[in-house]
């Protein structure tokens, strides 16, 4: 029988603009950062090239568990590994409608061992949601992310279930590069992050400049062409959700 646990809250998080010349957030007085290139190509080209084996996109189950032509999807490179300097990065998921009320998180080591695993009440709306586990991956290792609508009645029937993974590595940042993900200006977070290819980090820091009414169109734009530079533009405009 599969084991559900204590229900947590989703975050909602989105990006930035794509190609400005400035970006500013109101954060204790208005911050400016002058953008001479566009943070979804300067990601795009500092992602790590290795593959790994993963499932960005879930099939269909036998009782049509989702019911429009949308795929549950997670919000990974086509590589299927995105890097992090984080112990509990945040992961992003698009959740198509579907008859699941709720969705299950579980994170696993290289040996396969289960080191999280939370259950999720999911929105009525379909949308993207992100989610952050209670977890400490640890530096130069691998972790591999699932998540599976529970849509059937019967939780020992694979059937009743879809899934998709990815894969987080958790990488140890240079002294310098620790100091600018740390630094007070979300602008120059944002880049270290872009510029060392932190696929999750720099999801989580667009996601501030997001919820700011300053920069939220520019963010919107800047989120569709960073899905959009890994292959993920089908669902690029899909809402971000709680």
């Amino acid at each position: 029988m599969r084991r559900l646990v204590a229900l947590v809250p989703t975050v909602t998080l989105c990006l930035c603009s794509v190609g400005i010349a400035h970006l500013s957030l109101a954060q204790g007085g208005a911050a400016v950062l002058a953008q001479s290139t566009s943070f979804a190509a300067r990601l795009r080209a500092n992602l790590p090239e290795r593959g790994v084996p993963g499932s960005r996109f879930g099939g269909a189950t036998r009782g049509a568990c989702v019911t429009g032509n949308q795929r549950l999807t997670a919000l990974v490179p086509s590589t299927n590994v995105g890097q992090t300097t984080l112990a509990a990065p945040t992961l992003f998921v698009f959740v198509p409608p579907s008859k699941a009320r709720q969705g299950e998180l579980v994170i696993t080591d290289a040996q396969d061992q289960p080191l999280a695993t939370m259950v999720v009440d999911l929105p009525a709306e379909l949308g993207v949601m992100a989610l952050k586990p209670k977890v400490q991956l640890q530096p130069g290792q691998d972790y591999r992310w699932t998540f599976t609508l529970l849509c059937g009645a019967d939780a020992d029937d694979p059937s009743a279930f879809i899934s998709v993974s990815g894969v987080v590595s958790r990488v140890q940042p240079s002294t310098d590069l620790a100091k600018k993900l740390q630094g007070k200006s979300v602008g120059d977070r944002l880049g270290a992050a872009v510029d060392a290819g932190l696929w999750y980090e720099t999801l989580a820091i667009l996601a501030e400049l997001q919820r700011d009414q300053t920069t939220r169109e520019m963010a919107r734009r800047e989120w569709v062409a960073v899905l959009s530079a890994v292959g993920l533009d089908g669902l690029a405009q899909a809402p971000l959700v709680q």
